[in-house]
């Protein structure tokens, strides 16, 4: 009898659980035994693969990191969404400040995201460090809110856009994906903010998998994921909610893609600590 292939997610938001009810029903009905585990945050999820207790995580950016960090190089991943590929760091302010450059930002109060979030926090930070002379010469705000999401519920991002509206800070960062909803949900008066950085694309979420998990378990999956059909109803809901267009396979090229956060993350001694 076929294993079930155990698959772990983080609840971030009510919308998950249909996502991978979809997911799970897809891979049943054709045959592939397939189940899920939620969890409240990441950490959790990444010490079970790590312990063999699920057999394949939907990560972030951050708990791929941690996954590799933490198991020497021992895992791989399988799968991405197509918008995973070259996400973005997006710094915004108000329209009619005078910050239209991250060197305009010194004497300014900016802020950040959730700690645990690479896109609203770690690598802004990062940004802002490349490009001033001296890090201090900005005074940082963080919003740390929904810890262990790794930035998912987006929470921290529509915090920042808040206090920039109501000019309690200068500027901030937030995701590209975040930035485009914004926009697309006219959630502030039309030109009243603009973007003034974007940052070079890096790699997002991605389905990983320990190197030891049985090979044709991976086979499978990945071809199965592939095989969906956007153009199906269900499929077509699914990948609505999860924010995507198609799954990618991962290649090396994407997988260089880590590389800033993993060195970022070193820096900021963020690979094995708690938020």
């Amino acid at each position: 009898m076929q294993k079930t292939i155990m698959l772990g997610a983080v609840a971030y938001d009510p919308k998950v659980l249909p996502i991978w009810d979809i997911i799970r029903d897809y891979f049943n009905d054709r045959g592939v035994r397939l189940d899920y585990v939620m969890f409240s945050n990441y950490e959790a999820q990444v010490e079970y693969l790590l312990s063999g207790k699920i057999d394949i995580a939907w990560n972030t950016n951050v708990a791929w990191v941690r996954c590799h960090e933490q198991s020497n190089g021992k895992v791989k991943a399988l799968l991405m969404r197509d918008t995973d590929i070259d996400f973005k760091s997006v710094f915004i302010t108000k329209s009619n400040s005078n910050i239209k450059s991250i060197k305009d930002l010194k004497g300014k109060k900016f802020a950040l995201g959730s700690a645990d979030s690479a896109q609203a926090a770690i690598l802004p930070y990062k940004f802002l460090e490349k490009e001033l002379e001296n890090i201090n010469d900005v005074k940082i705000v963080r919003f740390n809110s929904d810890l262990g999401k790794h930035g998912d519920t987006g929470k921290s991002e529509f915090d920042i856009l808040e206090v920039i509206l109501n000019d309690k800070v200068d500027a901030g960062a937030i995701g590209i994906s975040t930035w485009v909803r914004m926009i697309e949900q006219g959630m502030f008066p039309s030109d009243e903010i603009e973007s003034f950085y974007t940052s070079e694309g890096y790699c997002h979420c991605n389905f990983t998998v320990l190197d030891s998990l049985d090979n044709n378990i991976q086979k499978v999956f990945t071809e199965m994921m592939l095989a969906q059909d956007s153009n199906e109803p269900i499929i077509k809901k699914m990948m609505q909610m999860e924010g995507l267009n198609k799954w990618v396979k991962t290649t090396h090229k994407e997988l260089k893609g880590y590389e800033l956060l993993t060195q970022t993350m070193k820096e900021q001694n963020l690979i094995n600590n708690n938020w």
